[in-house]
């Protein structure tokens, strides 16, 4: 008999459960709790826990399996957001406000604004070296292989320097604040070395343009690899920091001036002079 009042006991809390859940018309967003374990004084305890005293406003912690710090964990406070998205639609918290805290936050947002600045610093930097360079030279052909040579030297040493960091040193990727800065001193450091260049190129009006280049190579050449080794030796100072960003901005840096100092000038550039001949000054004309 008193098996058998369990049983009935038992049917009839399962009874009520299932009423309030079929009466809940909520099943679909997750669990359902009934209304006498809501109530309960233990319930109420772990509700203080994560709520405030109003319960307005409630905090839910979550911890990664992988380093706080990694690329992995900041990608996937995105798939947080699209989670709270998710699970409060339909219900009566949708469209309420919500916030993500913590370090990986606090680097994934960092990472959001560095990458909209960086391509907003990308744009302005090559329209201003562009206008520059179009006025110091009287020529629009020049300026344009001149910022491609930059561009090609730039994503060069950054495919470079992932190689060695990620695909040699075992590193699991490229700090976020690396091409940022990296292509802000590459470019402004290889725009000098173009301009060392091409200005000479033109004070040699008289000769004619393969000439005219043979001879600044010959007289800007020792001063072009002066300013790289001396440049070089600068950013050099940068690995005994150990600090990962350093090493990785100073590796960009350094591949970046050698490879335009000793390839792109000596090579691309003049190839790019001979190929447009006269046609290098349009839509000026040659001095």
């Amino acid at each position: 008999m008193d098996g058998l009042d369990e049983i009935s006991n038992g049917l009839t809390s399962a009874q009520d459960y299932l009423s309030s859940l079929s009466r809940s018309g909520n099943q679909a967003t997750g669990w359902y709790i009934p209304d006498d374990a809501l109530e309960s004084d233990e319930f109420q305890q772990s509700l203080d826990a994560y709520m405030t005293k109003e319960r307005t406003i409630t905090t839910f912690d979550v911890i990664f399996a992988e380093n706080p710090y990694s690329t992995d964990s900041m990608v996937k406070v995105a798939e947080i957001e699209a989670a709270i998205e998710r699970s409060t639609e339909g219900t009566a918290l949708e469209g309420s406000d919500y916030g993500i805290g913590g370090v990986t936050s606090i680097n994934h947002d960092l990472e959001g604004i560095s990458n909209a600045d960086y391509s907003r610093t990308v744009l302005f930097m090559l329209i201003g070296i562009s206008i520059i360079l179009i006025i110091l030279l009287r020529s629009i052909i020049m300026p344009i292989y001149l910022v491609a040579s930059l561009i090609l030297t730039y994503f060069t040493s950054m495919g470079m320097t992932e190689a060695i960091f990620v695909n040699i040193l075992g590193y699991p990727g490229i700090n976020w604040t690396v091409p940022f800065f990296g292509f802000v001193i590459l470019v402004a450091l290889g725009v000098y070395y173009s301009i060392f260049l091409m200005d000479r190129f033109n004070e040699y009006n008289e000769l004619s343009v393969k000439e005219a280049m043979i001879l600044s190579m010959k007289n800007m050449g020792t001063v072009i690899l002066s300013a790289a080794v001396i440049l070089g030796g600068t950013f050099d100072a940068m690995y005994p920091s150990g600090v990962l960003s350093l090493l990785q901005i100073a590796t960009v840096v350094l591949t970046g001036l050698f490879l335009y100092s000793l390839v792109l000038l000596p090579l691309f550039v003049p190839v790019m002079v001979k190929l447009f001949g006269d046609a290098n000054w349009l839509p000026f004309k040659r001095n």
